[in-house]
């Protein structure tokens, strides 16, 4: 997968400079450089947002399980078992798509590693601040010492409890983004208004003479240059609108790049539709 978001990425960037070479090149070819513009961005944005889902999904399997398996872990360890020994034994479980780590830490140990490098060594691989923060925890209780089956008792219900009033928070801003959708689709109707029906009409009064004072601020040749301004904003605003949703979302900018993609794209195609640059 890997590969292939690096194949796209470079193709959109490779794009984005052909777009920069024809605006210098030919000033002329507006709707080239725009569309290479546009191409490029979808290229790159679409895949790194598909590569960062595909993450988040099994970062998000993880994390929704960690607290479950640290459940089992203070369970193990009611008779005295220390946390390696715990760990251990509660490797046996079934915790989906954390399976494999646990059982990896579970390797370790019995290979002769030490429980803080083989927990850091997965936080490393998992590298999010929910898990980086739990697993520094963990370490942190077990060299303070104490009772094993308390003290991961509690930081299984506190990280629970963190997911859960993480979950509500973003939930109720996920609200938002139709917000952002339909602020952006008010921008795009109102451009479009303008390209279709306020720029033939003030050319026409512009050609007849009868809009042709000197005081005004339009002529035959700026309505054009104001519509690639406009073309060129529609872009911006989309890809800007596809981050914030993301920002949004879950609190990431990333998750915000299929957004930027869809809006960007869809955006320059109904500009395009409805007369183009």
């Amino acid at each position: 997968m890997k590969r292939m978001t690096l194949a796209l990425v470079s193709a959109g960037a490779a794009s984005l400079v052909l777009s920069v070479y024809f605006y210098v090149s030919y000033r002329g070819h507006l709707a080239l450089f725009f569309d290479l513009v546009v191409l490029g961005l979808f290229l790159i944005f679409a895949s790194l947002g598909v590569e960062d889902i595909l993450k988040m999904r099994r970062t998000n399997a993880i994390e929704s399980r960690l607290p479950d398996f640290l459940r089992d872990v203070a369970e193990a360890s009611k008779f005295g078992t220390n946390l390696a020994d715990s760990i251990s034994i509660a490797s046996s479980g079934q915790y989906g798509v954390l399976n494999k780590e646990i059982k990896g830490i579970a390797a370790q140990i019995e290979w002769g590693v030490s429980l803080d490098e083989a927990l850091t060594k997965f936080a490393e691989r998992n590298n999010t601040p929910f898990t980086t923060k739990l697993i520094s925890t963990v370490i942190e209780s077990n060299r303070s010492g104490g009772s094993v089956y308390e003290v991961m008792n509690l930081i299984a219900d506190n990280s629970k409890e963190t997911q859960l009033l993480s979950k509500e928070k973003y939930s109720q801003l996920k609200s938002y983004i139709i917000i952002v959708m339909m602020a952006y689709a008010v921008f795009l109707l109102t451009v479009i208004i303008l390209d279709v029906q306020f720029f033939p009409k003030m050319a026409g009064q512009l050609l007849s003479g009868s809009s042709a004072s000197p005081g005004t601020f339009l002529s035959l040749t700026s309505i054009p240059l104001i519509k690639e301004i406009f073309t060129g904003v529609v872009i911006i605003q989309g890809v800007g609108s596809g981050l914030m949703s993301g920002v949004l979302g879950d609190g990431r900018y990333q998750s915000g790049f299929l957004y930027a993609a869809i809006l960007s794209s869809v955006g320059y195609l109904t500009i395009m539709l409805f007369g183009g640059v």
